[in-house]
């Protein structure tokens, strides 16, 4: 299991080959003026120290709080202007990203923009924590995430209650796009970077568990890939419905 400590206003996480470059990018966001993202303080050889951002992460089950259209609202335009500041990184050769660069790159993407990824202060985000999934990629990707955990267009739980009608999840992800400001192109991608999402998911879930990382491995056990697989088959269902709800 991932060992995540907080020490007061500091929080000690696990380091990976990729975090240095994490770092440099959490600097230049905070440089431009960017303080919803930690700022990095510290690297060691297997343990990294970030600020710690004050507030709630939306871990499941949702509170009523995490489940409002304010959250969700204030969520996209947090991850819009993170995107904004994120497109001015200046990338080097040296960058080594824990996910391959996707086509066309427009951003750095945080490459897990979910609820339990946020920082709320009551019924607002004010933060996104864990970038080690960041990488460059194209802004739709980072949308496409959002939106199917925001919605949400998964076939089991977030609240602890009855899974939401069809026709307010599809609300919920045309008030996602129209809250980022999503461009006309990108929404016409949205549900096929939905899908290619999972898909990926999946593929890292499988491959990580056979090479026996514990994390993974448990992932696997309790039936994290039934549910993707699963949730794939139900906005393929539904992708006309979505695709003309964000359009």
């Amino acid at each position: 299991m991932e060992r995540i400590e907080r020490a007061e206003d500091r929080v000690h996480r696990p380091a990976g080959p990729w975090t240095p470059t994490v770092h440099r990018l959490l600097a230049h966001l905070h440089e431009r003026g960017f303080v919803e993202a930690p700022e990095p303080i510290a690297l060691g050889e297997s343990l990294e120290t970030v600020s710690f951002l004050p507030g709630h992460a939306g871990e499941y089950p949702w509170t009523a709080d995490v489940a409002s259209e304010a959250a969700l609202v204030t969520a996209a335009r947090l991850l819009r202007n993170y995107h904004d500041e994120a497109a001015t990184y200046p990338r080097s050769d040296s960058d080594l990203w824990s996910q391959a660069d996707r086509a066309p790159v427009q951003t750095i993407c945080h490459g897990d923009f979910a609820p339990y990824n946020c920082v709320f202060d009551g019924r607002n985000a004010v933060g996104i924590i864990d970038f080690d999934t960041a990488h460059p990629g194209p802004r739709v990707w980072d949308v496409a995430s959002a939106v199917y955990r925001f919605a949400p267009f998964t076939t089991g739980t977030v609240e602890g209650g009855p899974i939401p009608a069809l026709e307010t999840r599809l609300a919920r992800a045309e008030e996602f796009c129209r809250a980022y400001d999503l461009d006309v192109t990108s929404r016409a991608q949205l549900v096929d970077a939905m899908v290619a999402g999972i898909v990926a998911l999946v593929t890292t879930i499988e491959t990580q568990a056979a090479a026996g990382v514990e994390k993974f491995a448990e992932d696997l056990a309790e039936g994290h890939v039934d549910l993707y697989r699963a949730d794939v088959a139900y906005i393929e269902t539904h992708a006309a419905a979505i695709a003309d709800a964000v359009r």
